[in-house]
């Protein structure tokens, strides 16, 4: 497997022959605690299957486990000391990211969790503070330097915290061991605040949590420029009805210093949309597809997708109101599915080389932005050659036509529900239909309303591409899923 590093313009990200790296990640934060091997092989399969291209794991995860123990028994940390890492369990955390590289999996891994630092969790519970100032930099150098000949892994500090919680803070923590790993993997002294050409062959952002009191909700929500080991942003956009992760982007995507940008915890699929949560108000697919697209059309380079049942690898016995399923079914819940098609999308249009194009949109800026599913969102080809225009619920818009190459164009409707592209008259076509239909640039999505969403693609007729997201394989399935042994409860 390639590196991966910043492009050029620092939009996205490449490998090393300068090819965009579609970013499709699935969150697996629990996965070297809660799963045993085969399990690990099987989740593996599926989501290569359905078309994924990064795992975020976690190393130190107390969130489902206070002892931090893998599958079969064996404790992270000997005597609960970071000074003492225990072989046996980073042993079943190398198998992982070796069947991940395998696969040809990226890892985003983080080296701990945001609990250890802070010592409380989501319960309002507190608990001792693991990790500290004192010694994050060794443990950042030791796990850097275990891992500093694989290619295939991102790295990540943070974890669902602000370096700034509960007004206390914690960034010289998270600095200590930026720097540690970077003397871990490169074998270099480099500070967090020091530019360096060495700090670009490190790729490495910080997850934060979606704070509800502010709505700060970025990697650079409480970091500045200053921090010089941060080469790429993550929000989280997190698990609520409300947020507009498309602002989100707008906001980081048009800061003065470029820097890539995603959605690293959009809302989860079968998630609680509120506290406490009634039979209906549960995450389905759709918030899965309006958050991918919204996002992606906004700028980011890539998204991430999450079910509440397999970031935390629910087995059947841990089943209950609230997670109804275990992480072995959810495996082939819709949203996972819909990335597939996301993926068949991403593969037939380089967004690598759109940008954020709301001034197409003729009658979105009279819109109330209010109402978030009436938010039309486009993006446009650097050159004019294709732009891609994403309808939460259907509708109709007037497209400006000024900012396209050439007067010659045509359009698809592509329904993200299904991977098929459509008619006006909602039929099946595997052929563009003619903008010469089009009155005066007004285009209306074959059907509307509530989850019918659509894509319009408007582009050259000399644009040489295929009919949009046509249906591609990316990996098999060997392993019959009629009998599976699922990792119970501790």
């Amino acid at each position: 497997m390639d590196k991966l590093r910043i492009s050029k313009n620092k939009r996205y990200l490449v490998n090393q022959n300068n090819k965009p790296f579609i970013w499709l990640a699935d969150t697996d934060w629990t996965i070297a605690q809660r799963l045993k091997w085969d399990d690990v092989e099987y989740l593996m399969q599926k989501r290569k299957s359905q078309g994924f291209t990064v795992l975020q794991i976690v190393a130190l995860d107390p969130e489902q486990d206070r002892e931090m123990r893998n599958p079969v028994g064996e404790k992270a940390l000997l005597n609960n000391s970071l000074d003492t890492p225990n072989e046996k369990y980073f042993q079943y955390l190398d198998w992982i990211l070796d069947k991940a590289e395998e696969y040809g999996f990226y890892v985003l891994l983080l080296p701990v969790w945001g609990e250890l630092v802070v010592g409380h969790n989501w319960m309002g519970e507190f608990s001792e503070k693991i990790i500290t100032e004192q010694n994050a930099y060794e443990y950042g150098k030791w796990i850097g330097n275990r891992y500093k000949n694989r290619k295939n892994i991102i790295w990540c500090l943070g974890g669902d915290r602000q370096p700034i919680h509960l007004e206390v803070d914690y960034k010289k923590v998270w600095r200590n061991m930026a720097e540690g790993i970077a003397k871990g993997v490169l074998d270099k002294n480099l500070k967090y605040n020091k530019n360096s050409d060495a700090w670009k062959e490190l790729l490495i952002t910080y997850h934060p949590c979606h704070e509800a009191e502010t709505g700060k909700c970025s990697t650079m929500s409480y970091w500045t420029d200053d921090d010089t080991w941060i080469s790429f942003i993550t929000i989280q956009s997190g698990h609520g009805v409300t947020p507009k992760n498309y602002e989100l982007v707008k906001a980081e995507y048009c800061r003065e210093k470029y820097m890539p940008v995603f959605d690293g915890e959009p809302a989860y699929e079968k998630m609680p949309t509120t506290w406490p949560a009634k039979p209906s108000d549960f995450h389905d697919e759709c918030i899965i597809r309006k958050r991918a697209y919204w996002s992606l059309f906004a700028g980011s380079f890539g998204h991430t997708y999450g079910h509440a049942s397999v970031w935390c690898m629910i087995s059947d016995k841990e089943k209950d109101s609230l997670r109804k399923y275990s992480w072995f079914e959810a495996l082939d819940h819709p949203g996972a599915w819909q990335i597939k098609i996301l993926r068949d999308f991403l593969e037939s249009r380089d967004l690598s080389q759109c940008i954020p194009a709301q001034e197409i949109l003729i009658e979105q800026s009279k819109k109330s932005e209010d109402i978030i599913d009436e938010h039309i969102q486009a993006c446009i080809e650097t050159n004019g050659r294709f732009a891609c225009i994403y309808f939460p619920s259907g509708g109709e818009e007037t497209i400006n036509l000024s900012k396209f190459k050439k007067d010659n164009l045509q359009m698809w409707w592509f329904n993200p529900r299904d991977g098929k592209c459509y008619s006006q008259e909602n039929i099946i076509l595997e052929n563009p239909i003619s903008l010469s239909r089009v009155f005066n640039g007004k285009i209306v999505t074959p059907t509307c309303g509530y989850k019918q969403d659509w894509i319009c693609i408007i582009e050259n007729k000399d644009n040489d591409s295929t009919i949009p997201g046509k249906a591609q394989s990316y990996g098999e399935m060997p392993i019959p899923p009629e009998v599976r042994k699922v990792f119970p409860a501790w």
